[in-house]
């Protein structure tokens, strides 16, 4: 009953011309979006097998899940296998019955079983779509009843990317490595296209008028069966460069060896192999006639027959195994594991071993209406489709990765050294195998994509393997030690702490490692805005765009890091001898902040400003007196409470300022970085840096000298006597000992206390 009802369906057509308004929108759209190549093999458009309604149940074996099911439509007439794209994309060709008859679909399923798009073609569908190399899909259009077709090019979003009016097209194309496409239309013409626009290089007339079978060599040479008894080889230019006469109908599609052995089936039940040149080497006779045949990994060649078994041949044709089923089977297909795939009549998907035949899993889908061959994606993912009351339904199946294991789950490698790991998935027959690398350190030890990890510096990284189904991890704690006697690095400075660079131009960034006896000395630079500023292998900085940016350097041994804040200001300098920011003109330390930017002592604002009234950190104070000392110390772990605080770019400055006993903190164990300076605080750094004794009488001339606390009047006193400080330009009156430092104030001191130390 379901088949008449099948045939009573088609019988329905009453003709599709009042839907011509549907198809101007789809070919109106010509916007090419080109994806990966395609990796999954392609079949020939295999006829429908009915069912063998004497079958005995089947019932599940093996590991193999089902991943979903997707119902594509009602009332439809599927026209061949699907085809799956590098994405994982699966695109399902079909004609689908409406109310005035049938209409060609091309419907596009993602790699999770969701529906991305469902497109009309411009007439019924003659063949299941194939994927080009860059991802556009090729079917052939039209009306058998009317001998009218074109052949039409479809981006993977479903929109028309052009057509050509070359006839009916029921076969599939193939593809020359220039981007040729080749394609047979029914009427025996062979037509060579341009792949950006499909108007034809060439045509040529070759064999009979039916539908084509074709495979392409590596040199350009177009195998080609048409249902005659003869194979043709044609050349890239369309001209015949051999013919071999088979015993049987050649209708179906030649596959080539690594050697370029062609090996065609046809329709007196052999295999026949034949030599790039054309002349048969072999040929092997089968129970029943065979189908296309496919080439496993190690140069065996898989096939079904009409004798209900599939049969592996050894390259020169001797019969390797065969498996036998009682029901009619489709053609095979290979996995990425070397798996072969078949369907049986009563919808059982068959996944055998290919060193035997015998069944690693099979799984039953429900399609007692008619079985096409199953596809494979890349992943292992097995396609299979069916009809069930003339509905059409999508199957994905997969052996799922359930557990990963390392062989090693710790190392110790000395620098420079390497070791290589392995992983093994389970269970064995899982098809997907793909490995996702990654290092938790780097700088300590790198991973590449097999396995390789290579010693960097000394230290402890984790190297991670996850499976690329599922996500399933497995580690190897690395270690990495340096050789025996070598000096290992400590600690990274770099100089100056803060540096300014106009747009186009250079500043040069000086990164030592302590101690200098290390043995490695490497340092790896970066920036944290490449936008900004970007610098060289060498510590040279360039200013891209205004901005802010941090220039990191990284020991190659240890990763320790050390930064400096770049300012990158905009367009170009003032003239020679004019001050070197915009808002300092007639400011009463103009002449000091020019000095300090020329010292690398201090930067101004993406804007060209220095903005000499605002108030200044005490970070950025520390860093720009550091600028100023430039001394050549290690720096040492922070011991304040809020060192978490402190940016990576005064980080530094700071642990060279505590050091050398110019910063203390504050009695709470606090540093507060961002907290504004004051005269006071600022007077007493500046004491202590420029390292002289202290003043006998600590009394002073200003006028709130009352209010100078006692922790700083000593200080404040002393470096009042170098004529060091100057409160709002001026040296006498309010020395003001709570009130906030300025950035012009800063700038100041700090340049009239170096120019003090390079006296000494």
């Amino acid at each position: 009953m379901l088949k008449q009802g099948w045939h009573i369906q088609r019988r329905m057509v009453l003709g599709i011309t009042v839907l011509s308004c549907l198809f101007g929108t789809l070919e109106s759209q010509v916007h090419a979006i080109p994806i990966s190549n395609l990796t999954t093999p392609v079949i020939d458009n295999f006829p429908r097998i009915l069912p063998d309604l004497l079958i005995l149940p089947n019932t599940n074996l093996g590991n193999v899940s089902l991943m979903w099911d997707y119902p594509a439509a009602d009332l439809i007439d599927p026209k061949g296998s699907p085809v799956v794209a590098a994405d994982g994309t699966v695109y399902l060709g079909y004609n689908q019955f409406v109310f005035t008859g049938f209409v060609g679909m091309v419907s596009a399923v993602t790699r999770e079983g969701k529906s991305k798009w469902n497109n009309l073609t411009s007439d019924q569908l003659l063949v299941s779509p194939t994927i080009g190399p860059d991802g556009t899909l090729y079917m052939g259009v039209g009306s058998v009843k009317y001998n009218e077709g074109k052949f039409i090019a479809m981006n993977p979003d479903g929109t028309l990317k052009w057509s050509a009016s070359i006839g009916l097209v029921d076969a599939k194309p193939v593809f020359g490595s220039d981007g040729t496409i080749y394609v047979a239309a029914k009427d025996g013409t062979l037509y060579a296209l341009h792949s950006n626009d499909g108007t034809v290089q060439w045509s040529s007339k070759v064999g009979f008028k039916s539908t084509a079978y074709m495979a392409i060599g590596k040199d350009g040479t177009i195998f080609l069966g048409n249902e005659s008894n003869v194979l043709f080889a044609v050349k890239p230019n369309g001209s015949i460069k051999w013919t071999y006469q088979a015993g049987g109908v050649v209708n179906t599609v030649p596959v080539l060896g690594a050697d370029g052995t062609i090996y065609v089936s046809a329709a007196d039940s052999k295999l026949y192999a034949i030599s790039p040149s054309g002349t048969k080497q072999s040929e092997y006779t089968f129970g029943g006639n065979p189908f296309s045949p496919v080439i496993g990994s190690d140069g065996t060649i898989y096939t079904g027959a009409t004798d209900q078994t599939v049969y592996a041949l050894q390259p020169n044709l001797t019969l390797k195994w065969k498996t036998v089923f009682n029901k009619a089977i489709t053609p095979t297909v290979i996995g990425p594991n070397g798996s072969i795939h078949l369907l049986t009549a009563s919808g059982m998907v068959h996944a055998l071993n290919p060193s035997d035949g015998s069944t690693q899993w099979r799984y039953g889908i429900s399609t007692p209406d008619m079985a096409l061959a199953p596809t494979i994606g890349e992943d292992g993912t097995v396609y299979a489709s069916g009809m069930k009351e003339a509905k059409l339904n999508l199957y994905a199946l997969r052996v799922k990765v359930n557990g990963i294991t390392l062989n090693k789950t710790q190392a110790t490698l000395q620098t420079g050294a390497s070791e290589s790991l392995s992983a093994a998935l389970s269970p064995n027959n899982a098809p997907n195998k793909k490995v996702i690398w990654s290092s938790s350190k780097n700088g300590v030890a790198s991973v590449d994509n097999e396995g390789n990890v290579t010693a960097v510096s000394s230290g402890t990284a984790t190297i991670t393997a996850r499976t690329e189904d599922g996500g399933l991890a497995a580690t190897c704690e690395v270690t990495v030690t340096n050789p025996a006697g070598t000096i290992e690095v400590q600690s990274v400075s770099i100089q100056p702490a803060e540096l300014s660079v106009k747009v186009g131009h250079n500043g040069k960034l000086k990164g030592s490692v302590l101690p200098g006896s290390a043995s490695n000395q490497g340092l790896l630079w970066s920036s944290s805005n490449p936008g900004i500023a970007q610098v060289n292998d060498s510590g040279q900085v360039t200013g891209i765009a205004p901005g802010r940016a941090s220039i990191t350097a990284k020991t190659v041994d240890g990763g320790f890091t050390a930064a400096s804040q770049i300012t990158v200001l905009q367009g170009t300098m003032t003239a020679p001898g004019s001050d070197a920011f915009t808002d300092i003109e007639g400011h009463w330390a103009s002449e000091e902040i020019a000095r300090a930017y020329e010292l690398h002592i201090t930067n101004g604002y993406p804007d060209f400003t220095f903005r000499p009234n605002g108030s200044i950190t005490r970070a950025e104070f520390v860093v720009m007196l550091m600028n100023g000392l430039k001394p050549e110390l290690q720096p040492s772990e922070l011991g304040f409470v809020d060192s978490d605080e402190i940016g990576i770019w005064a980080q530094t400055s700071t642990s060279q300022a505590v050091q050398l006993g110019i910063v203390s903190g504050y009695p709470d164990g606090t540093f507060r970085p961002e907290a504004n300076i004051t005269h006071a605080e600022m007077a007493a750094m500046v004491f202590k840096a420029l390292g002289i004794p202290l003043s006998a009488v600590t009394t002073t001339s200003y006028s709130d000298d009352s209010d100078i606390p006692e922790w700083a009047r000593g200080a404040v006193s002393t470096v009042e006597k170098t004529g060091i400080i100057i409160v709002g330009g001026k040296t006498t009156g309010l020395f003001a000992p709570i009130d906030l430092s300025t950035r012009a104030e800063a700038a100041a001191w700090i340049v009239k206390m170096m120019d003090i130390k390079n006296k000494k």
